[in-house]
């Protein structure tokens, strides 16, 4: 149950400036309830996903 989607930021100014895009890649989580910038180890991603979902 894990709806993913790739932007290019270049593309998208506005979806880049909603989500404040700093840095590639960035991972949105729950529409912002989780921001992942980088490249995280899986181990950490979940870890992300799992305290957003908490909020």
């Amino acid at each position: 149950m894990i709806r993913a989607e790739a932007v290019e930021a270049t593309e998208f100014p506005e979806l880049a400036n909603q989500f404040r895009v700093q840095g590639v890649p960035q991972t949105v989580i729950n529409s912002g309830k989780g921001i992942a910038v980088g490249a995280y180890p899986e181990a950490r991603m979940l870890a992300e996903i799992k305290n957003a979902l908490k909020n």
